[in-house]
């Protein structure tokens, strides 16, 4: 029965994580921060190349809005809310630089080459983040299933009558089995808070 429980209990967690994952694959994830460090990397070539500012953020992603913006002359500021908003990025970093790099006009191809860089350690620190994240899961998976394994033994070996008899066998079980719930509500909510 404890182990039924368990398994129910598992199951319901698992299904809302993989209904998301269906969804997101579904819809389709705008571009993460690899394709941003390669755009920003593309601007930089172009940039080394001789293009000019708007040429140099309109090659690398043609056939976007993005790249009508730059091309068509609307205000620099546009062209970069354009960038932030189709690679998705948190901060305003790359905004403030295309817009330095507008007004400055020097040289701004290491810039570029900065965001590109300070994108793929991002990506780097995501990827850590949700490595540790699968790890805690699965340690709580095991902690959550390691008391199966005696339950198992004890019904095969026909001892489960002990547990329901009042003494301490019984006391010692309940124990064991409040602290396990214990552990994988600690566990759940560190995960939560995780996201």
């Amino acid at each position: 029965m404890i182990v039924a429980v368990l398994l129910v209990g598992s199951l319901a967690r698992l299904a809302p994580l993989l209904l998301r994952r269906v969804r997101a694959h579904r819809l389709g994830r705008p571009p993460g921060p690899a394709e941003g460090a390669r755009y920003f990397d593309a601007v930089a070539g172009e940039l080394r190349r001789g293009a000019a500012l708007r040429q140099a953020l309109a090659i690398p992603a043609p056939h976007t809005r993005l790249a009508r913006l730059a091309l068509t002359g609307q205000p620099i500021e546009l062209v970069a809310v354009e960038v932030q908003t189709m690679f998705a990025l948190d901060d305003e970093l790359a905004t403030a630089g295309i817009r330095l790099a507008s007004r400055s006009g020097a040289p701004t191809g290491l810039l570029f080459s900065r965001l590109a860089e300070r994108l793929r350690f991002a990506e780097q620190l995501e990827r850590d983040r949700k490595a540790l994240t699968a790890q805690a899961r699965l340690s709580a998976a095991v902690i959550g299933l390691l008391p199966a394994a005696p339950g198992v033994i004890m019904l095969a070996s026909g001892g489960s009558g002990r547990l329901l008899e009042p003494g301490p066998s019984r006391s010692v079980a309940l124990f064991g089995l409040a602290l396990q719930l214990l552990g994988l509500m600690v566990i759940a909510g560190l995960l939560r808070a995780e996201r």
